[in-house]
């Protein structure tokens, strides 16, 4: 009895260990996208490359891209000192989804703002 509860810690932490590594990961991808967008000129007609770079992250730590958001916020016509902000959610899908299938799929969000310089 004490082993299977031992067991099932180890489990919790190592899927716990995981969870928080790939929020790490995504934090990093929103910073790499908030800082192109703060420096690319036209940031309106280079939404995509933006959402490029944070892919091109994540999929550098191996993470598919259909479990990836990516939107990039921003109000008006982005000029110096406004901000733009990226946000990354990823889907984290647990090793024990068989046993508790709502924990299937976990949304894990990440953000980054920073103000424009061009």
């Amino acid at each position: 009895m004490v082993a299977m509860l031992l067991f099932l810690v180890i489990i919790a932490m190592a899927e716990f260990s995981r969870a928080w590594m790939l929020l790490g990961v995504a934090n990093g991808a929103a910073r790499v996208g908030a800082r192109y967008a703060a420096i690319v000129p036209d940031l309106e007609n280079n939404l995509g490359t933006v959402e490029t770079k944070v892919r091109v992250v994540l999929e550098d730590a191996m993470i598919p891209a259909a479990d990836v958001q990516v939107n990039v916020v921003y109000e008006g016509t982005p000029s110096i000192g406004d901000h733009v902000t990226v946000d990354v959610i990823v889907a984290f899908h647990t090793s024990f989804a068989n046993l508790f299938p709502r924990l299937d799929e976990l949304p894990l969000r990440a953000s980054c703002s920073m103000r424009r310089e061009i």
